[in-house]
């Protein structure tokens, strides 16, 4: 690349989906936002201008094989890696076969993946890790409007009046979201910024009111807000009869519990509640943002719904009075759920239970009327049961990290270390994951490639290579390309990035998130419009939003455990395969740490910056502790250090109906250190 060139591209971290300028300078790139891009407007964070600074830095450079996972890696070359795995997808059934993706992928290598496993190899077991932070969202979505697919953009912060923000902290997970927040704030001083957390979070310390909650009380305070709203004549019956359906069902459900009792089981203060009733009781327009507070969950579907249904029922589905906008936690989990990488999914928001739906595909693709199978593919958590009972014995890991982000990693590490496990890994860098693999194909990583992704609010940009690729390493697609080929499958036969992205449009056509009419040269593109449903025509079955009655549940606070809340540290993105290796990065991040409650500490004997033991059933580890301020008898712990595995505390317990993992809900004990 020209010293004098600025290449147009995206940021590899968060689902706000920052457009990004790269220029070549002396001692490498300088990175800044591209404010040509309306989605992000030039904004961006401090995470991608580090991260340019150490793009070649612990690279794979070669294929790595072993038969045996005790014996050492021997370095192989690229036509007898994908021999092997062709050769050990071959020997096996395709239920024998799994294939785990990530919300990192873009989204042509995630239609790629999705049309060699579910449509050519003709196995739905396909999952992403996107089961881990957006899957209850998905769900909801599905649910309440018929589909999948936020409904508001970043322009409605703008104009708020109000910005509900529940189970999320954007001033790290989110900062240009939470930057454009502040900026609504200091334009407009009256408007008011509410915090739904049981931590209070750099982003409820910057709030108007951070509103405590002890977790998993959430679906009790939507329910008596909603039930409370109803009784003050402060829903909207005219949008309820005009274009719902379910609501008496719903308020049934919520008026069960009396409002004060509910309140004071949630733990949330009669005076926080008043201003929640009042903002939601107004004509103010609030835009409700969400996150994993409320996906990580065993509720979490019911969680999602019980937060929509506050806006459903007070006609909040518009520009005027504002909408919920559900926040993406990976750059591409949107453009993923779009190709159609969750089990259940094909492209274009289909699903494999649709016969219809299989039959676009199938004819699409080419292949036989019934290739592809009508029963959703198992699971992330399920695939790790099976192939402890050696079911499953062929994974292929691409992008991700499963040894340190899915729930009991002593049990996931125990069945990626099983010698019946064929265990293959696709990525760039030397992950833990990586370290138990038999098989691993080097990629090219961000900088080198090229594709689309799609951002929380919908909106597709174009990812461009602005860098030469490492040597020794291959593109995800052109992996996924030459298997296919080694297979002896047809279809396969793409010249270049955009002819896959032509073919996968396609089946976007006469789809709510359609974009099947855009020029892959000209990318930038918000499906769907500035807001979906504007003609308040939904994607359900009768074209009526959908009210569903939630279960409240307020966990009684056990005074001989806390509650461990997990998430991710401010600079540090996932589990800190990159963003690890950058010295500005790890600047008061080294370590992984234990937030507690002082008062709380204090009564165990334990002081800021002691080392403590934190253990339950599964397993004990040690950390120091820093004081915070959270709701009585919780705490928290960053889930994304490799030598503190938080994760191996959590149990495997999903939600019944997106099957996403409850990452933020386990009891653990603390104990001091023998001295």
């Amino acid at each position: 690349m020209n010293s004098d060139t600025a290449v147009s591209t995206g940021c590899p971290f968060c689902g706000t989906g920052c457009a990004l300028s790269v220029s070549c300078i002396p001692k490498g790139y300088k990175v800044k936002g591209d404010a040509d891009n309306p989605s992000t407007q030039g904004d961006l964070c401090f995470k991608p201008i580090q991260m340019a600074t150490a793009l070649d830095t612990g690279r794979l450079q070669t294929p790595l094989y072993r038969r045996d996972k005790n014996d050492p890696f021997t370095p192989i070359g690229w036509d007898e890696a994908i021999i092997i795995l062709a050769d050990a997808i071959r020997s096996l059934p395709k239920e024998a076969l799994y294939l785990y993706l990530s919300g990192q992928l873009l989204s042509e290598e995630s239609y790629l993946f999705t049309k060699l496993f579910k449509g050519y190899i003709g196995t739905n077991n396909v999952d992403a890790n996107s089961r881990l932070c957006m899957a209850s969202a998905v769900v909801a979505h599905k649910m309440a409007f018929g589909s999948d697919g936020p409904v508001g953009n970043y322009r409605d912060i703008d104009d708020a009046d109000v910005i509900l923000i529940s189970g999320s902290n954007p001033a790290w997970a989110h900062p240009v979201i939470f930057r454009r927040i502040l900026a609504r704030k200091k334009a407009h001083p009256q408007t008011l910024i509410l915090t739904i957390d049981p931590i209070c979070t750099e982003t409820a310390e910057k709030s108007d009111h951070w509103i405590a909650l002890n977790s998993g009380s959430d679906t009790m305070l939507y329910n008596a807000l909603f039930a409370e709203l109803y009784r003050r004549g402060s829903c909207d019956t005219d949008f309820i009869h005009r274009a719902t359906e379910g609501f008496e069902l719903t308020l049934a459900e919520a008026k069960n519990t009396p409002f004060d009792e509910a309140i004071a089981a949630c733990g949330v203060s009669p005076e926080n509640a008043r201003i929640l009733l009042d903002a939601f009781g107004s004509d103010k327009k609030i835009v409700g943002l969400w996150c994993q507070g409320l996906n990580q969950a065993e509720d979490g579907v019911m969680r999602n719904l019980g937060f929509i249904n506050l806006f459903l029922a007070t006609g909040r589905l518009n520009a005027t009075k504002g909408l919920p906008l559900s926040l993406t936690g990976q750059p591409n989990a949107m453009g993923g759920r779009e190709a159609g990488y969750l089990s259940n999914a094909l492209p274009g928001y289909r699903d494999v239970r649709n016969t219809q739906d299989r039959i676009t595909c199938e004819s699409h693709w080419k292949l036989s009327e019934g290739k592809i199978l009508p029963q959703p593919g198992i699971t992330i958590t399920d695939a790790i049961d099976q192939i402890h009972a050696g079911e499953i014995r062929l994974l292929w890991v691409a992008c991700t990290n499963p040894l340190l982000t899915l729930p009991d990693l002593n049990r996931t590490r125990s069945a990626l270390e099983n010698p019946d496990l064929f265990l293959v890994v696709q990525d760039c860098v030397l992950s833990e994951t990586v370290q138990l693999a038999n098989l691993v194909l080097p990629t090219h990583a961000w900088g080198e490639k090229e594709g689309s992704m799609t951002n929380s609010e919908r909106f597709i940009k174009r990812v461009r290579p602005f860098k030469s690729p490492i040597e020794g390493a291959k593109s995800d697609t052109e992996i996924i390309l030459l298997t296919a080929k080694a297979l002896g499958f047809e279809g396969f036969d793409y010249p270049d990035i955009q002819s896959v992205y032509d073919d996968y449009k396609q089946l976007s056509a006469h789809r709510l998130c359609d974009q099947s009419d855009q020029k892959y040269t000209t990318l930038s593109y918000q499906w769907g419009g500035e807001r979906l449903y504007q003609d308040e025509r939904f994607a359900t079955p009768s074209h009526k939003a959908q009210f569903h009655p939630v279960v409240s549940t307020a966990p009684k606070i056990e005074l001989e455990h806390f509650v461990l809340l997990t998430g991710r540290t401010k600079k540090q993105w996932h589990t800190m395969t990159r963003t690890g290796l950058v010295p500005e990065l790890l600047k008061s991040e080294e370590k992984p740490y234990l937030l507690m409650n002082a008062a709380e500490a204090e009564a165990l004997g334990i002081q800021e910056g002691e080392s403590v033991l934190l253990s339950n059933e599964l397993d004990a580890l040690q950390l120091d502790v820093r004081f915070g301020l959270l709701a009585p008898r919780h705490v928290f712990a960053p889930f994304g250090y490799p030598q503190v595995p938080v994760n191996s505390l959590i149990a495997v317990k999903n939600d019944p109906f997106s099957f996403q993992s409850a990452l933020k809900s386990a009891y653990v004990s603390i104990s001091r250190l023998s001295k």
